[in-house]
């Protein structure tokens, strides 16, 4: 009885025995081993793009993200989505990409007016992992809509009447030109001014007129300040045009000076 009980003890000792070297290679394998799989480390943030892919990937902080972003459409003022994409993998994402974030981005924010959103793409750098750099895929930004000023992506559209150049008679387009002057003083940045017109008239005559208007709005920031070698203006006259010149709705549009800031 003595010698089955001993051995019955050491058959249970072997069992449990290997039960554990089992248990534990199972769980530990891979801790120290180079070959193992390679764990995706999920980065935080509100909003993420996977490498090339459309799909938004929401964080813990897009909520609030998102309602302080809805504060930025306004009656007079446009959310500015832009979508990044980028370029230095192989194979490289496309511009298209960019547009296409946006436009997921956009659909989030469906209490905002097709009228007060802009979607534009960005190329940016990329991490290891492929995904964006900075935990986030997109940037935003208060954009000026109005009947008299228009900013997109990298410059400011100023309206002009048919035939005029007398557009700083607008207490707006003042105010505006004001916020420009303070900040290119304070930062030492340069203005580039070109003006436009619409398709009436002769070339040379539209050359002159897009040239005056690019004046006057020169002349207001000097007067406000701002060194005259800091400004450069010119005239491209009808040859740019934005809009459909056939409609009175687009040579609207197409009579403007345009606003850039150089840095």
């Amino acid at each position: 009885m003595r010698a089955f009980l001993i051995a019955f003890l050491l058959l249970l000792w072997l069992v449990l025995g290997w039960l554990f070297y089992r248990d534990h290679s199972s769980c530990c394998k891979g801790e120290d081993d180079v070959s193992a799989l390679p764990v995706i480390t999920k980065k935080s943030g509100p909003l993420l793009f996977a490498y090339n892919s459309e799909l938004p990937i929401l964080g813990d902080g897009w909520l609030k993200m998102r309602d302080s972003l809805t504060l930025l459409a306004s009656d007079s003022t446009s959310l500015e989505i832009s979508g990044w994409y980028c370029t230095n993998f192989n194979p490289p994402e496309t511009e298209s990409i960019g547009i296409s974030r946006a436009t997921a981005i956009r659909r989030l924010f469906a209490e905002i007016p097709d009228e007060r959103i802009i979607l534009i793409s960005k190329n940016v750098l990329c991490d290891s992992n492929r995904l964006i750099k900075n935990d986030i895929s997109a940037s935003f930004a208060s954009k000026i809509r109005t009947d008299n000023i228009k900013e997109i992506d990298d410059r400011t559209l100023i309206y002009f009447p048919f035939n005029s150049t007398k557009k700083l008679d607008n207490v707006e387009v003042e105010v505006y030109l004001q916020d420009v002057a303070r900040r290119v003083i304070n930062s030492g940045e340069s203005i580039l001014l070109t003006g436009h017109t619409d398709f009436i008239g002769s070339d040379a005559s539209n050359i002159i007129l897009g040239q005056q208007r690019a004046n006057i709005i020169k002349q207001y920031l000097e007067k406000l300040g701002v060194p005259p070698d800091k400004i450069q203006s010119k005239s491209v006259g009808e040859s740019s045009p934005i809009a459909d010149n056939s409609t009175e709705n687009g040579r609207a549009k197409n009579r403007r000076t345009e606003l850039k800031i150089i840095k």
